[in-house]
């Protein structure tokens, strides 16, 4: 243990020392722990299949700092090589040789604020020293194992198996849509002229984003929060998200029990066609409804009489004021708003109703569950991603903002271990867990090469024994004998 200096120190001051002299110190035991559990895989190992080569130094990055380890380095009888204490303790799993518990807390800062801040928070609260690019790189590596992820569950979907099917039950589900607007880095901004610039988002791409929940939960102070939320964000295409989602899907909930899928949209064709593939009963988000009456009239009376036949119901009706609105416009401007806001009805009028507007029924929920008016789209589009790739004042590339956006939805809802611990690669089965302890090791290691003569019976070995035959045997063992001086 070191020596704390005896000099005059700032609680502040003194309080980082002893920090850093107890990381230390950890960094150490692991080294210690890693080598001992290194000696017992070796003895225990099967030694038909794996051959010993040699030992390899190797340096993985913990919250504690930096620990320095050797381990040995076998060759497979079945072909390869393989580091068995790394596989044993799942050292190469995830992001490298960084362990686990460090690259999530990389990935939390890094999904809370700018890689930079990130950085600094890291290598201020932990015994690790990491740089911006470091964690950004982090993330990287992270967001490529989610999509590693994401193939492995679509190959399970695609061949039927029952891996996939999740454990949360619920008889139905709900759904919404949306697109988030991300800026981009110069190479991936679209181009002036295209449908991102007159639409006032220069400089941005829509991620398309998704939402499920089984229902909602009253907590205790009178609010409702969604109950199994499960959120998707990606830039891919339309039917490549339609496909990755539904795979999510099955992989937390138990499809084959739901009964009723209801969908929530702004009315934009991806989304009729994503209802329309998982035979979902689509609606008009009630938000984007209203926000389309409210920004192209301005004045009250006529709004009031807009809504009033909204709350009737009665869609035509609501159409008809429109179109007396238009004829006595005497603005071209408003005028077009108007417009604007008739064809908006008027293409989503077979979804203009909310489920409970059309009297659809329901099956009972589970007790301690609420169905509700659907529309938390928006909010959790602020929560999950905007607050972080909207915010921050930066652009984004494009594989960039996808694995991201991925880590955003998947930390604040299901949770990033649903995911990357959804297919566990296992520890090689003819490793023990344990070492073993010096009375129960093998009397020698397999060696390979045919070296059975290194197991022959030592000479002397059932006799009296004398300094000149303990001198003999030691000669054979190849080291020098205790109490034995040779001139």
């Amino acid at each position: 243990m070191e020596k704390i200096p005896e000099d005059e120190l700032k609680f502040k001051d003194f309080e980082k020392r002893i920090f850093d002299i107890m990381c230390r110190e950890a960094c150490k035991a692991m080294q210690q722990y890693l080598e001992w559990r290194d000696a017992g895989i070796m003895a225990c190992r099967d030694t038909n299949e794996y051959r010993c080569i040699d030992t390899r130094a190797t340096t993985v990055k913990t919250l504690m700092g930096e620990v320095s380890y050797s381990r040995h380095y076998y060759k497979k009888k079945s072909g390869g090589y393989v580091f068995l204490l790394d596989e044993a303790m799942g050292i190469t799993d995830g992001v490298g040789l960084i362990s686990e518990n460090l690259a999530e807390q990389i990935v939390i800062e890094c999904s809370e604020k700018s890689f930079r801040k990130a950085a600094v928070s890291i290598s201020s609260l932990t015994g690790q020293t990491i740089s911006a690019p470091g964690a950004w790189n982090v993330v990287r590596q992270f967001g490529e194992t989610i999509e590693d992820q994401e193939t492995k569950l679509k190959g399970l979907d695609e061949n039927d198996k029952t891996g996939c099917l999740g454990n949360v039950k619920s008889r139905v589900i709900f759904e919404e849509y949306d697109d988030v607007w991300i800026p981009m880095q110069h190479e991936d901004r679209p181009k002036r002229g295209t449908a991102a610039v007159k639409r006032k988002k220069a400089g941005k791409k829509p991620m398309h984003a998704g939402t499920a929940y089984t229902g909602w939960v009253r907590t205790k102070d009178g609010k409702y929060n969604t109950e199994n939320k499960l959120a998707y964000a990606s830039f891919c295409e339309v039917p490549v998200f339609i496909s990755r989602f539904e795979t999510l899907l099955r992989h937390c909930f138990d499809m084959d029990g739901v009964e009723q899928r209801i969908a929530n949209g702004d009315g934009e064709t991806w989304i009729r066609t994503a209802a329309e593939g998982n035979d979902s009963i689509l609606q008009l988000d009630p938000y984007h409804r209203s926000r389309a009456v409210i920004r192209a009239i301005s004045n009250k009376s006529e709004r009031r009489a807009l809504f009033e036949a909204i709350r009737e119901k009665d869609v035509n009706k609501a159409l008809s004021i429109i179109r007396e609105l238009i004829l006595k416009a005497d603005e071209a401007a408003k005028r077009k708003k108007l417009e604007k806001l008739y064809i908006y009805f008027s293409n989503n009028r077979d979804i203009f109703l909310t489920w409970q507007e059309r009297g659809i029924e329901l099956p009972t929920p589970p007790e301690g569950v609420y169905y509700r008016n659907l529309g938390v789209q928006e909010s959790s589009n602020c929560n999950l991603i905007t607050q972080r790739m909207k915010h921050c004042k930066g652009g984004w590339s494009i594989k960039g903002a996808d694995r991201m956006g991925k880590i955003l939805c998947f930390r604040y809802t299901v949770g990033l271990e649903a995911i990357l611990g959804a297919l566990p690669t296992p520890v090689p089965g003819e490793v023990r867990p344990d070492p073993l302890s010096a009375a129960k090791a093998p009397l020698y290691d397999g060696k390979g090469y045919d070296a059975e003569w290194l197991y022959a019976r030592m000479p002397f070995e059932q006799t009296f024994k004398t300094n000149g035959r303990e001198a003999i045997r030691g000669m054979l063992r190849q080291r020098p004998v205790s109490g034995l001086a040779f001139m």
